[in-house]
């Protein structure tokens, strides 16, 4: 829990007063049904330690994603295994964490001793990556850190740039949490890629995809066993609970809600974007369910005195005050903030 600091992330709905809550990147259309369920039905056998080893769980991450049983390490949260990786780097060289991005990396590395190195992705060319990247001494580093979706842009590494990072030898720490979420949930080979770099790791969640923030529930994949076993070293062995294995379990039983759910999904995405071009804010093509906006106007505050909650992107390294990021979520949902954002801007 934060103690007498302030909550530098989005979904602060214990702290303001909110009617529709656009700051936190979910599933739109919620938790399905059979998790919700598989929930319920596990609170009987909370009075037991959960399995330590996860194994109904990571027998069912191992089909889901065609990758070996011994190549998954289940955690509470992604937020936990960032950590777990963390403390696995040696603190003689820093991390280069590509920016602006999720600020957990930053914190993980800072808990860990690690010092912190960052390159940043250019404004102008809307903060996407390029070979420009490969012209650095990547091998200086102890680790890399990208996200793909990035958070809070939206925007995919091309397979090709991420595996050219792959083959510097550099410990490569790859979030791929909103992949499911994106335009092409398999642009990358993820078998293939962890088979030929044992020094990529990478990060997975049930929290955005099937709406399962406050369960906690991640896994890190990695075909370098020993690495995991070390990661594994770095939390205490009942990390995830009853419930949350057997909600994630129930959630691998049923992919075809979740690609459902993403279609209508994308479809909104891009309904919300144009509109909101038409009212004169900058929007970045975002890949996933959020859009990265620039605009003049103080929209955070106008938006939140009418009960609608965005993220304030400022707090980000290589932001600045301006920048906005919103979920996409159900029409009528996305209805209330467009129709809200007219008012407030006109």
């Amino acid at each position: 829990m934060l103690l007498n600091r302030k909550n530098p992330h989005g979904g602060d709905i214990y702290a303001n007063r909110v009617r529709i809550d656009f700051s936190s990147n979910m599933n739109p259309e919620g938790m399905p049904e059979n998790v919700r369920k598989a929930i319920s039905d596990a609170a009987g056998a909370a009075g037991a330690y959960p399995d330590p080893y996860c194994t109904e769980l990571r027998t069912k991450i191992s089909v889901a994603e065609g990758i070996p049983y011994d190549s998954i390490l289940c955690g509470n949260g992604a937020a936990e295994l960032i950590y777990s990786f963390a403390y696995c780097l040696s603190g003689n060289r820093p991390a280069l964490i590509v920016s602006p991005t999720f600020s957990e990396y930053e914190t993980a590395l800072n808990a860990a001793n690690i010092p912190v190195s960052r390159y940043f992705l250019s404004e102008k060319n809307g903060f996407r990556m390029t070979s420009a990247i490969l012209s650095e001494d990547l091998r200086r580093y102890c680790a890399v850190f990208i996200c793909t979706p990035n958070n809070p842009t939206g925007i995919t590494v091309d397979p090709e740039l991420l595996e050219g990072i792959c083959k510097s030898g550099v410990k490569v720490f790859c979030d791929m949490c909103f992949l499911p979420l994106s335009n092409n949930p398999y642009k990358y080979d993820i078998p293939l890629l962890i088979h030929k770099y044992p020094n990529l790791t990478v990060l997975r969640a049930f929290t955005k995809s099937w709406s399962m923030a406050g369960i906690r529930l991640g896994y890190a994949i990695c075909s370098d066993t020993k690495f995991l076993e070390k990661m594994s070293e770095k939390t205490q062995c009942w990390n995830v609970s009853v419930i949350a294995q057997k909600a994630g379990a129930a959630a691998l039983d049923n992919p075809k809600w979740l690609s459902e759910t993403v279609g209508r999904m994308r479809k909104e995405r891009e309904r919300v974007k144009e509109e909101l071009i038409t009212l004169g804010i900058h929007v970045y093509p975002g890949e996933a369910n959020y859009l990265l906006l620039y605009t003049e106007s103080d929209l955070y505050n106008l938006l939140l005195e009418k009960g609608i909650l965005i993220r304030d992107c400022s707090n980000y390294e290589g932001l600045r005050k301006g920048y906005y990021r919103i979920a996409v979520k159900t029409r009528e949902e996305n209805d209330v903030l467009l129709e809200a954002v007219k008012e407030v801007i006109s």
